[in-house]
């Protein structure tokens, strides 16, 4: 037990420091704070629709399958989160810049920004919706197929909600991924800038203190979602 509160006091370390630094030594730096972080809470309310949208139905499928099918998957899925996002960021300007794709262009545009989002996100969702789907007792879905309910519906209506609290969790996680992106963005769309490339934009031109306020930012702004998600989830598991 000591052990496990000396590793919290850790992990929550940094966000006091933080705080408390940015308090102390910050000043307000010239730079367009309020362009940055619209086009952060767009890009990455929009990551995190397509996240959801696409990876819900994906962990659904993966969670019936069984056997190599299961493993072939895990590694599959463990590809984008092992690559380090700086690497991510050249696959994908690779894959998706003018030298691949002359007439497609993605690299410096806010579709860019939402792609590198999404792949440095996406993953976390997945393999939280995987286990939350798979952990749904066979029981269930037994009687719905009982009940006459088609796979699609027997989802929906049955699985979905009792797995509601954790995919909850893996949104909010999702969410704070895509806000906190800085390899892939940085990469494949450094225009238009969201927050984490602006802040290290101002760390390289105006230093540390003009920095520590635009990092607040980032957490105060990021924050609110997944702490509702989480406030939710806990209500939701009672």
């Amino acid at each position: 037990m000591a052990w496990a509160g000396v590793l919290g006091g850790l992990l929550v370390l940094p966000v006091l420091l933080l705080f408390a630094e940015a308090a102390r030594h910050g000043t307000w730096p010239p730079v367009p704070v309020s362009a940055w972080t619209a086009t952060s809470l767009a890009a990455s309310a929009l990551a995190l629709g397509i996240t959801v949208a696409g990876g819900t139905p994906l962990a659904w499928y993966l969670a019936r399958l069984g056997g190599r099918g299961r493993l072939t998957a895990e590694l599959v899925l463990s590809g984008p989160l092992l690559l380090p996002p700086l690497v991510l960021g050249l696959v994908l300007a690779y894959v998706l810049g003018p030298e691949r794709f002359p007439h497609l262009g993605w690299d410096n545009t806010f579709a860019g920004l939402v792609v590198a989002e999404v792949y440095e996100a996406a993953p976390y969702y997945v393999f939280v919706a995987w286990a939350a789907l798979g952990g749904v007792a066979p029981a269930y879905w037994d009687a719905a197929a009982t009940l006459g309910f088609a796979p699609t519906r027997t989802l929906f209506q049955v699985a979905l909600p009792l797995a509601a609290p954790e995919l909850a969790v893996g949104a909010a996680m999702a969410w704070s991924r895509a806000m906190g992106a800085f390899g892939a963005p940085i990469v494949l769309s450094y225009h238009p800038m969201g927050l984490p490339v602006g802040i290290w934009v101002t760390l390289e031109e105006f230093g540390l203190s003009a920095a520590l306020p635009l990092a607040l930012l980032l957490v105060a702004v990021a924050w609110p979602l997944p702490l509702a998600a989480l406030g939710w989830a806990r209500r939701a598991a009672r």
